[in-house]
Order: C-alpha cells, then sequence, then structure tokens
C-alpha cells in the first residue's frame, strides 16, 4: 500500500472515527492528543480542556488498578490489551472500555509517547445478547425448516410409521415435552397413532370435549391451552395424569379431519404464532402425505379385490395360496383348497336378469365369509367361480366339514328366501401335500369340483378320496 502523503490524512482519519483515541506521554501522564469521539465520549468540553488533564485523571479506580501492569507490559512488550474502566468528567459515570495500547515513541531511557484506542462497551452485552438472540431464531428457524423439508421428502414416498415419527419429532422442536399423533375414528374416538412423552402412554383420547386433542378435533380448529389451570372448555384429566401443564393441537386433514397433532408442556406456557405456523406446516404435510398413503392403498385395495363383491380377486388368491404353501412345512399343516362353482347359474342370469344375478352373487358372497373359518380365504375368480384357500388344516376330514358348511349356508340361503331364484354349487376339494404346487393343487381341486357336478348340483367331492 502507498504511503500516505502526509499527516494530515491521517489526522483526517483519528478525527473522524467513532471510538476513542488518545496521545499521551508516558512519564507523566499529559494527554497531547485526544479525537472528537474521546472528548465527547468523555465529557471534556472540548480539546484545550483534555490537554490539562492526564491519564491518570481519566481511569477510575477500578482502571487505575490495572495501570502497573499496563505500565510493565509497555515497557517489556510495547503493548497492552484488556478491558477497562474510564469515567465520564460530568457525571462520573464509569464507562467499560476494550482498550489497545502501544508505545509510539521510545527515548533511550524507554517509551516515551503512548497511543491508546478505546471502544465503550456499555451496549456490548445487550448486543451481544441481541446477537446470540438472533442466532438462536435463526438456528431454531433452520432446524425448523430441515424438519419440514425432511417430512416433505417421506410425504412423496415413506410410509405411515416413518410420517408419523418424524412429524412427532419435528413437534418437539418446539421445547415441548410431549407429542402425540391420533387418528380419529368413525365413533369419534382417537386411536393414538404415535406418542412420545411421560407415562403413561395414552392408546386413544376421549373424544368432543372429553380431551383436548378430542375438542380439537371436534371443533375442526387449533386449541391452545396456557395453563389448564384455567381451562374450561374440555377436560383436562389426561393432561394431569401426565403432569402436563399447556398445550396445542392442530387437526390433521383438509376437507374432513383425519385425526390430530399434539404438542404439550410440563408447564404452563403461552404458544406463539410462529409456533402454531409452524405446527400448521407440519400437518399440512402429514395430510398431503396421508391422501397420498390412502389413494395408494385405495389403488392396491382395487387391484387385488373383485369390484362387484369386495372379496379377494384370482390375484390376491394366488399370493395367499402361495403364502400358505410356504408356511405349511414350517407349521407342520396342509392347505385345503376349495372350488366353487354355482350351477347353472346361466339360468339365474337369463331369469333375473344380469343384475339380478349380480345381487346373487352379493349375497352368496357374504354366506360363503360366513361359512368359512375366521382364518380362510373367499376369494372371487370371476363370474360364477370362487375359491377358498384354507390354512392349518389337520386333514382331509376338516377340509371337508368346510366345504359340507359352504353347502348347508347356500341350502340355508334358498330355504330362507332370501334370493328371487334357488341357487346351488358344486365344490371341489383338494389338500396339499409337502411336495403340492399352487398349479397341482388348483388341478386336484378343479378335477374334484368336475366329479362333484357329476354327482349332482349341490355336491361336494375330494380329490383322491370317497367323501
Amino acid at each position: 500500500m502507498e504511503a500516505l502523503p502526509d499527516s494530515g490524512m491521517l489526522l483526517a482519519v483519528l478525527e473522524h472515527t467513532p471510538a476513542l483515541v488518545f496521545v499521551s506521554e508516558f512519564v507523566s501522564g499529559r494527554i497531547v492528543y485526544v479525537n472528537p469521539a474521546g472528548v465527547g465520549l468523555l465529557g471534556l468540553g472540548d480539546a484545550v480542556h483534555a490537554y490539562a488533564r492526564t491519564t491518570a485523571e481519566l481511569f477510575t479506580d477500578v482502571g487505575l488498578v490495572q495501570a502497573r501492569e499496563v505500565e510493565s507490559a509497555l515497557v517489556e512488550r510495547g503493548e497492552w490489551n484488556g478491558l477497562t474502566e474510564f469515567r465520564h468528567f460530568v457525571t462520573g459515570e464509569p464507562i467499560p472500555m476494550l482498550i489497545s495500547t502501544f508505545v509510539l515513541q521510545h527515548t533511550r531511557t524507554g517509551p516515551s509517547l503512548i497511543a491508546s484506542i478505546a471502544q465503550d462497551r456499555r451496549g456490548a452485552e445487550e448486543d451481544e445478547q441481541r446477537l446470540h438472540r438472533a442466532l438462536a431464531e435463526s438456528a431454531y428457524r433452520a432446524r425448523e425448516q430441515q424438519a419440514i423439508a425432511d417430512l416433505s421428502q417421506l410425504a412423496v414416498g415413506g410410509d405411515l410409521d416413518e410420517l408419523l415419527a418424524a412429524a412427532g419429532a419435528a413437534a418437539a422442536l418446539m421445547g415441548v415435552q410431549c407429542s402425540s399423533i391420533a387418528q380419529m375414528s368413525d365413533d369419534g374416538e382417537l386411536a393414538v397413532l404415535a406418542y412420545r412423552g411421560p407415562e403413561p402412554s395414552p392408546t386413544t383420547f376421549a373424544p368432543g370435549r372429553g380431551s383436548q386433542p378430542g375438542y380439537a378435533t371436534a371443533s375442526g380448529a387449533v386449541i391452545v391451552c396456557a395453563d389448564r389451570v384455567h381451562e374450561t372448555r374440555f377436560s383436562t384429566v389426561g393432561m394431569t395424569r401426565r403432569g402436563l401443564h399447556s398445550g396445542v393441537c392442530v387437526p390433521i386433514g383438509a376437507e374432513a379431519v383425519w385425526g390430530v397433532l399434539t404438542a404439550h408442556s410440563r408447564r404452563p406456557r403461552e404458544y406463539t404464532d410462529r409456533d402454531l405456523t409452524f405446527l400448521r406446516s407440519v400437518t399440512a404435510v402429514l395430510s398431503a402425505a396421508i391422501r397420498r398413503i390412502e389413494a395408494e392403498a385405495a389403488l392396491v385395495y382395487q387391484s387385488l379385490h373383485d369390484p362387484l363383491t369386495g372379496l379377494p380377486n384370482r390375484a390376491l388368491a394366488r399370493r395367499r395360496l402361495d403364502d400358505a404353501l410356504d408356511a405349511a412345512p414350517r407349521g407342520g399343516t396342509r392347505v385345503a383348497l376349495l372350488l366353487v362353482d354355482l350351477d347353472d347359474f346361466k339360468i339365474v342370469n337369463d331369469s333375473l336378469g344380469h343384475a339380478g344375478g349380480d345381487d346373487a352373487l352379493v349375497v352368496l358372497a357374504r354366506h360363503l365369509r360366513s361359512a368359512v373359518r375366521p382364518g380362510d380365504t373367499v376369494a372371487r375368480l370371476g363370474g360364477d367361480e370362487f375359491v377358498v384357500v384354507c390354512e392349518h388344516v389337520a386333514g382331509a376330514a376338516e377340509a371337508v366339514a368346510i366345504a359340507a358348511r359352504i353347502t348347508g349356508s347356500v341350502a340355508d340361503l334358498n330355504r330362507a328366501g332370501s334370493l328371487d331364484w334357488p341357487i346351488s354349487a358344486s365344490i371341489g376339494v383338494a389338500l396339499s401335500d409337502p411336495e403340492c404346487t399352487r398349479e397341482e393343487l388348483v388341478r386336484r381341486a378343479d378335477s374334484a369340483m368336475y366329479r362333484a357336478k357329476a354327482a349332482g348340483a349341490g355336491s361336494y367331492a375330494f380329490y383322491g378320496g370317497p367323501f
């Protein structure tokens, strides 16, 4: 950097700097220069008044205690930096200062001129606190934004459990000690799907005024409770049981309320607009993700179920049969497959029309489900053909007993006059062995079904046996 052409430019800088700058004699302490900022800061009136002072007069008693340390440092190292305390010449008010003092000129006996640059620290603590608050606020906002970003990524492809965990963790960023997500059932009760907080962990929240989550869900509005002691809108028994004093509950869902997100604290607390905005953002992402998950589930369901009867379709029946055959050797049991084919169903369709035939199939599907065991799969293969997959079958007798219940149920249906035209079904029963494949078991059941057809309407036959 080029040298300054003369001292005038340097003096101009000193005259305009906001920091206190002064030059003094080392031995006598007499001030030989002080800049305008220093004159004003110390209440000296003017520079002429300042030049009648010594450096010792600038300091409070606290500052003078450091004088010996400062003098030793200037002699030994030529500089000293640290905190000290000046005084205001009019009010006597102590002024904390951050000062840098260094030797400006030496003689043979030691330092002769000393220069000092000092910064007023009276507002520094408040400034630092404001800075720390701003940094904390910025960091908090960054964590909020990251939480929303992470949740948004899960919303695209994550499952419900992952979303619930992420949403609960996001709510915890607010410094609450408890967060949960509950889903509303048809009867209005809220089933708790995710919970993090003090015991006892709830499995449900009471509907309506029975709890804060229930009240928020029923009203479809954000409900804030700053202190449960003063709460009259809803019961706070659950909050009291878990040692919670305040909380906010935000409904989840757009057109219809799906459930509620809760955030509770152990102490009374006012929840800020920023808190509520953040929780609304979380529930908005959750709502969109839930709609996506439900839509995907609906598509999967439609792809695996018969649209008329609601029964599993051929694809799902194959999957269930494969799973059953894979599990059978490990459990030491067998799989029974029943093929159910309605007898002369074309006559029913011709007599009742296709709408009447469809009604008959729906009624029959309901009776098939009621006739089999709870864990059995009843599926519609198409047209008037049904299949029943029965896991954990002990032997032929148990498999045939299921077929007998089905034929009995169809007979009861006819006797009750539930249909405008009597129907019957022929059933082929086959039982797996350790080496049996799905294709082989289907072939056996199909062969048995044709034997049943040959025996007469409403019969059943067992592959490989006299039943």
